[in-house]
């Protein structure tokens, strides 16, 4: 039965659930008080009363259709949403028994799919979707700053937003290594944006641990992209201008492995993507480099692209090893279609460098922190976004100049689209820029 978020609501509200509840970690959940319906940005229902096991918790309960929803929807940087108690899913679609906040806590998962009364499709009819009027889009924030007050206002909010993602990792570390983050981050961001919760999925399922058990037991290269292509059902999807040879050539080689016989369905997003984009072809782009660094740690070797000393960092050279680093040529793909240093820089600025500050952190190696946020503090600006772009819009010439300086700047910028204009709270904006404004 299909149906939106909006109905979930209802049912919360009117609490059309079975008397026993547990959280998909296991625990007990008695519902006290389901909380006040919020008409506001932020959570769904503020002021809930719930117990887990033997405690007590009052707070905000937030709603969606699938768990990945925290993400799709940007919860996991906004901080409004820190006071969430439980997280209600119709389907359970994540890979971890929890949801992470922005402040990196753990919350509880509620999955409602086998918990709902049996008449739930009368309920349904009542209901109707609600229309959406957007609000007028007006931004003062930037009006008569100085491009200078501009400038360190976004590099505190890029440096705000680079601690966030070192506390995201850090909670996620509760259920993975540093390995697995790695490679989840990598997969994620060749997903794109229209397959990104896919190649999550993927290789959570085709864990780093799982394909290096299997290169112990002898797994060759071939026999690994065969397992990530037959196991994904992509073999069956190939661009149209893959060989059938090679497709025939994987086929016939996952039927006669012994490595692995599962079979996943991750609900590929295909239509009009662009053979570059193409999840088989940005499998096959990293597999080269997987499969090398399963003999030892992936992440101890990526790690080595930042053996500077302190007195002879030079951003230029970094880049050159980060790029020689990601370089694999591979017999089935072209040049062409190696994974341009575009992509790779928004790897390193979402992904890399914030675990290596987080494993610097772990092991007190100072020196490798100090590195890693220098790169981050003098990385070269990233192309616009949809984000981006728009956020331009409220700027004048001279602070657009800002955000095509340093990556920081434009992650300072998307921060504050997150804490603010993404939910029309100008009010809380302005405030915070009376607050920042008085500590500079």
């Amino acid at each position: 039965m299909e149906f939106s978020e909006k109905f979930l609501y209802h049912i919360w509200d009117a609490q059309h659930l079975k008397p026993e509840l547990k959280t998909i970690s296991g625990k007990s959940l008695k519902i006290m008080f389901q909380g006040q319906f919020n008409t506001d940005s932020g959570p769904d229902f503020k002021n809930a009363i719930i117990q887990i096991d033997d405690e007590t918790f009052r707070g905000d309960i937030e709603i969606h259709l699938k768990t990945y929803d925290w993400i799709a929807h940007k919860h996991d940087e906004n901080r409004y949403f820190n006071k969430t108690i439980l997280h209600v899913v119709y389907e359970h679609n994540g890979k971890y028994s929890h949801t992470i906040n922005e402040n990196g806590e753990l919350i509880e998962i509620l999955e409602l799919c086998n918990l709902l009364d049996k008449d739930i499709a009368k309920l349904l009819a009542q209901y109707s979707e609600k229309p959406f009027n957007e609000k007028d889009k007006f931004c003062s924030f930037f009006a008569g700053l100085h491009t200078d007050t501009v400038e360190q206002i976004l590099k505190k909010l890029g440096k705000m937003r680079f601690e966030k993602k070192i506390k995201r990792f850090d909670a996620e570390l509760h259920f993975s290594d540093f390995n697995q983050l790695l490679l989840q981050g990598l997969f994620s961001a060749l997903g794109y944006s229209k397959n990104k919760f896919q190649m999550f999925q993927l290789v959570s399922d085709f864990s780093y641990y799982k394909l290096k058990k299997y290169l112990k037991q002898g797994m060759t290269r071939d026999e690994m992209m065969a397992i990530l292509l037959c196991g994904s059902d992509l073999i069956n999807h190939l661009p149209a201008t893959f060989p059938d040879e090679l497709k025939t050539k994987w086929q016939e080689m996952y039927a006669n492995q012994d490595y692995s016989r599962e079979n996943f369905n991750y609900d590929w997003k295909l239509f009009r993507i662009r053979p570059t984009n193409h999840p088989a072809i940005r499998i096959l782009q990293i597999s080269e480099l997987l499969y090398v660094n399963l003999k030892i740690s992936f992440f101890n070797n990526i790690l080595k692209i930042f053996s500077f000393g302190l007195d002879s960092f030079n951003l230029k050279d970094f880049r050159n090893k980060f790029y020689l680093f990601f370089r694999s040529d591979s017999e089935y793909l072209p040049e062409k279609y190696n994974i341009g240093k575009t992509r790779l820089d928004t790897i390193l600025i979402n992904i890399i460098l914030p675990l290596a500050v987080l494993y610097a952190r772990k092991m007190s190696y100072h020196e490798l922190e100090e590195v890693a946020s220098r790169v981050y503090q003098k990385f070269h600006s990233l192309p616009d976004n949809y984000i981006l772009k728009f956020m331009q819009n409220f700027l004048d010439d001279s602070q657009k100049k800002i955000l095509r300086k340093q990556a920081i700047s434009q992650q300072g910028m998307l921060q504050l689209y997150f804490d603010f204009c993404l939910h029309h709270n100008c009010r809380g904006c302005e405030s915070f820029k009376a607050s920042i404004l008085s500590e500079m």
